[in-house]
């Protein structure tokens, strides 16, 4: 959806008209500057247009506390999603050192910017002119409290809201036109919390300078979207930024890195788990490998800054035994050592990739997996808890879906297995068909037949019974049986 942002210093009335174009009075409105704190966002529709309105904190160009920080990283961040930024100033003051910042500001984002002068109630056009220093032409001059100059503005913002529509439409076409040459073979997103290298390994990949590295955390506020060519294999490479604890993501720019970051996720293929080979396994490295499993993405463990250990093979041989241990609910996914700022054993990356994707698109025949199973639990079947009732038996399973790979297990009773037996299902499949790098789901539905043919259709049973009847029973047959003997006897005595 088209996004609109108001921006401007604190106390040029955002707020007040935030609440004029939605209708209710949701922003909070007062004398004071800087009274708005948290990110308001509603959906709008003017001259049948309907785009998304977003009233944020004013812009200041002094440094603050740091809740005047995370005001302003709302602030940059609402800029960025914007399609149309809508620039106020007040009509009635001077033009101010961060009226001409804000102001600067907007004109690198190289987006389309509608100019208002608001608190314009004088009539006169020289109050107007003045702000034509700015850089952004004549604004338009309204006012949100009397309702003056609205139209204009309005008129003013759909027409850039639909050059917007228009450009994105073209765009995405062109986007299209490109993916349809280019065929992609994986999808690669690079995870990991805060300051593991994250950037510097895109950057060793791709040969150049491609993201910004910094040793201050969060530097990657977006994710990075890049096309790389390998040996004759295309690779989508998605850097994205850090992932905090969840007590630790304040309310502020880190809370939408780490929804772009899950949005990226979304989208991936095959994940780089990147943990930092100098300071040890850490909780929220866990934190973000079970974010990546929930996904259904593969995953791949990459310990970074191999260069910092002194004796390789003990380090190695250490970390292999911690992941191990830690790591026992995703024995599964593949480790690889390397150094993103020497370039160590990087070229490893790339293949571990490849054998992940095989392993994600792999996939069973039914008769084929049949046989195996009835094999295992032969082996070893599922233990009875609840005596008394029929043991746990498996009927069939199937495989339905691959991207992960999903297996569905017809069973007399789901609730009789219990989490070790699919888990000992599930390592079974893993050490007869690989599935290395990629997670895989069990799922056990009921079934009353053996037969997967048959259907469990629901049992009919009558709403109404039918009345007896009322009427006496007959004795006809009694009576002529009786006559007949009678008249027998009369006969032959």
């Amino acid at each position: 959806m088209l996004r609109v942002a108001l921006i401007g210093r604190p106390n040029v009335g955002k707020s007040t008209l935030f609440n004029r174009v939605v209708g209710k009075h949701l922003a909070i409105t007062a004398m004071e500057a800087g009274t708005t704190r948290d990110r308001i966002e509603r959906e709008v529709i003017v001259n049948r247009l309907k785009f998304l309105l977003t009233d944020v904190g004013g812009i200041e160009t002094t440094q603050g506390n740091d809740l005047d920080s995370n005001v302003q990283a709302q602030v940059r961040y609402a800029i960025d999603e914007a399609d149309v930024l809508l620039f106020l100033v007040d009509a009635k003051a001077e033009i101010t050192t961060d009226d001409i910042a804000v102001a600067e500001m907007l004109r690198k984002t190289n987006k389309p910017v509608v100019f208002v002068a608001n608190k314009y109630e004088s009539g006169n056009i020289a109050d107007l002119m003045n702000f034509a220093s700015l850089g952004l032409g004549v604004p338009v001059g309204a006012s949100a409290v009397h309702r003056s100059g609205l139209d204009e503005l309005f008129k003013s913002v759909t027409k850039q809201l639909r050059l917007a529509k228009k450009n994105q439409k073209e765009a995405a076409a062109e986007r299209e036109e490109i993916d349809s040459l280019v065929r992609v073979d994986a999808n690669v997103a690079i995870m990991g919390r805060p300051n593991v290298g994250k950037s510097s390994l895109v950057n060793k990949l791709l040969g150049k300078e491609r993201v910004v590295v910094s040793e201050i955390p969060l530097t990657t506020r977006d994710t990075n979207d890049v096309l790389l060519m390998h040996e004759g294999n295309n690779f989508r490479l998605l850097d994205t930024a850090g992932m905090r604890r969840s007590g630790k993501i304040g309310t502020g720019i880190d809370r939408f890195a780490t929804g772009r970051t899950l949005n990226a996720l979304s989208e991936a293929d095959v994940a780089l788990l990147l943990v930092d080979g100098s300071e040890g396994l850490v909780a929220q490295d866990l934190h973000v490998a079970e974010k990546i499993i929930d996904a259904g993405v593969g995953m791949i463990v990459v310990v970074n800054k191999v260069d910092a250990w002194a004796d390789y093979e003990e380090a190695q041989e250490k970390w292999l035994d911690t992941l191990h241990q830690k790591f026992a609910f995703a024995r599964w996914a593949p480790v690889v050592m390397i150094s993103a700022k020497s370039g160590a054993n990087i070229n490893h990356v790339f293949p571990r990739v490849l054998e992940v994707m095989e392993a994600r698109n792999k996939r069973i025949r039914t008769p084929e997996l049949n046989r195996f199973i009835r094999k295992i639990v032969a082996e070893n079947a599922p233990g009875q808890r609840d005596l008394g009732r029929s043991p746990p038996k498996i009927y069939y399973a199937t495989q339905v879906k691959e991207t992960p790979p999903k297996f569905i297990f017809f069973v007399n009773r789901p609730r009789a297995f219990h989490f070790s037996y699919k888990r000992y299902v599930e390592n079974r499949l893993r050490e007869q068909y690989g599935f290395g790098g990629t997670p895989i789901k069990l799922e056990f539905r009921e079934r009353k037949s053996e037969n997967p043919y048959i259907v469990n259709l629901p049992v009919f049973k009558p709403k109404f019974r039918a009345k007896p009847s009322l009427s006496k029973p007959r004795k006809l047959n009694a009576i002529t049986k009786k006559g007949k003997a009678v008249t027998r006897k009369k006969k032959y005595g």
